[in-house]
């Protein structure tokens, strides 16, 4: 019973996650405090039984002193509580010593009072410290400064006098041994408790380097020697046993040593960085071969440098890695492919079409042939572009869009007007579904113009700008020719090349706007 309520005294305002230091001092003030209280209530006994109320009082007072300290240790408020039971310690033995004088030798008790601090206070915090052991000084010194002479001097019988000074004596001697003992055994106390933590640390951290599902070394930071590994090394690498490694580098585990440039790219990373990662070809004791990612770390253990090395056995990913490149190399060899011939085939439908073409001979019919063969090339070249360019998922429209006035051009050499063509379409890319729709309307838009914006004209400009903000792509047709009521033919279209326009908007869920000043222009944005 008495363990059990000393242990709770000992542990008023303790909280978890402390540092060993502060939970020791924590207990230490508890336990002196607790002292401090029984040594009062004792001393109370003997002044009420000598009759002297006035100091039975003031030991009353102190008593409930000691206990604030409790309250304000239980509010975790640790510091202010060791300071004011050091003041409370020191105001006892002062108020004392006035009240019996220099021959009672109650000054004496400031002897292991003075001791409290040095053993309660976190040598750190070296201000309070000092502040606490200069009000030691200053009490005793003050005692005998004004001749231990005040009102609350007390007159006592010589015989009560020589006992006092005995008990006096013995509280003295008694109080450095209960100050010392505690300390250290506390102090015993803490360091077991952190011996055993240490222990159980260390036997966590061997079960989880044995247990580890990686290969992992230490190895000597100037000799290069492997000097431990785990059970996963031993499997990994086919040995017998640990003891296999202690006489190799950790090269020695490689299938081929690396070149000297390699060897110094690994020193300069661990130099410069404290780590290297990489991939390496191993081989085992009974040479069988298999990848490893390969992580150094440096590390200090004491005052010695080692090197913390994993190995991961990375075969099977490396090979499925390699077999889904393959894989993809293979689908877009064959979707390259697919683009080409559909090119191909789209060229021979265009090349038919110009030759059914001549052999017609009403003009309105042959554009018709035409007009369907550059909506055809259109799309031919969007698979030419894709078939060209690294990503089979998006094309340059900048570049698409060159050769498609380009072509458009060609099919219009007989024109009797001379157009020019501005472009502007720096780093615009648009995916393979709205590329078709987009190649188309600009054909159809460029073919307009060509047909209809320079009746009668010698020269025209068509201007053509393209904008990708974010996911918004924006496309911008003008031309400067004699203009036409747009807008209404937009919404109920009466041409192919219309109707083919308003449906290709539709398709990209885009919008189109048509302005008829000094020319037409169309806007034609939507969302990728």
């Amino acid at each position: 019973m008495f363990k059990k309520n000393w242990n709770k005294i000992s542990n008023i305002g303790l909280q978890d996650a402390l540092h060993f230091s502060a939970e020791k001092r924590i207990k230490l003030t508890n336990q002196l405090v607790s002292y401090a209280i029984g040594f009062t209530l004792l001393y109370t006994c003997i002044f009420v039984y000598w009759s002297l109320p006035k100091v039975v009082y003031i030991e009353l007072v102190l008593i409930a002193m000691y206990v604030i300290v409790f309250i304000i240790a239980y509010y975790q408020r640790h510091l202010l509580a060791r300071f004011t039971f050091i003041s409370c310690i020191y105001a006892h033995i002062f108020l004392l010593c006035l009240c019996f004088g220099e021959a009672s030798q109650m000054q004496l008790l400031l002897i292991p009072a003075a001791a409290v601090p040095l053993v309660l206070i976190e040598p750190k915090q070296i201000k309070l410290l000092s502040l606490l052991l200069i009000m030691a000084v200053a009490t005793f010194s003050l005692l005998y400064i004004i001749d231990f002479s005040s009102g609350l001097l007390i007159k006592i019988p010589y015989q009560t006098l020589a006992t006092l000074r005995i008990s006096i004596n013995v509280t003295a001697v008694l109080g450095e041994v209960i100050i010392i003992f505690t300390f250290i055994r506390t102090f015993e106390k803490t360091e077991q408790k952190l011996d055993e933590s240490n222990l159980i640390m260390q036997e966590q951290l061997q079960a989880v380097f044995d247990n580890s599902f990686d290969a992992l070394f230490l190895v000597d930071w100037k000799i290069r020697k492997i000097i431990k590994a785990n059970r996963r090394a031993v499997e990994l690498f086919q040995m017998n046993s640990e003891e296999d490694f202690y006489n190799l580098y950790g090269l020695d585990l490689h299938k081929e040593m690396p070149s000297e440039s390699e060897q110094k790219r690994i020193r300069d990373s661990l130099n410069n960085n404290g780590f290297f990662e990489g991939e390496v070809l191993y081989k085992t004791k009974k040479g069988k071969e298999f990848w490893g990612a390969l992580a150094i770390k440096l590390v200090s253990i004491g005052n010695e440098k080692y090197q913390s090395v994993r190995v991961t056995d990375i075969t099977f990913d490396k090979k499925h890695k390699e077999n889904v490149e393959a894989s993809l190399s293979e689908k877009e060899i064959l979707l390259s492919e697919i683009h080409h011939r559909v090119k191909n085939n789209m060229a021979v439908i265009s090349g038919l079409l110009e030759l059914q073409s001549g052999y017609i001979e009403d003009e309105h019919s042959r554009s018709l042939f035409e007009e369907s063969r550059n909506r055809i090339q259109s799309m031919a070249l969007i698979h030419d572009k894709l078939y060209h360019h690294e990503t089979f998922a998006r094309i340059d429209f900048n570049a698409y869009c060159q050769d498609l006035i380009n072509f458009i051009k060609s099919s219009y050499n007989n024109s009797t007007s001379q157009i020019e063509f501005t472009l502007t379409c720096t780093d615009v890319f648009i995916d393979i579904k709205n590329a078709v729709p987009c190649g188309l309307i600009l054909n159809e838009l460029i073919s307009n113009a060509y047909k209809h914006a320079f009746k009668d004209r010698d020269h025209g400009e068509i201007k053509i700008v393209c904008t990708k903000m974010g996911g918004k792509f924006t496309m911008m047709v003008s031309d400067n020719g004699i203009g036409f009521e747009a807008a209404s033919i937009i919404e109920k279209p009466v041409s192919l090349g219309l109707t083919l326009i308003s449906a290709l908007v539709q398709q990209v869920n885009g919008n189109i706007k048509v302005v008829n000043k000094n020319g037409t222009t169309y806007y034609i944005s939507f969302e990728e």
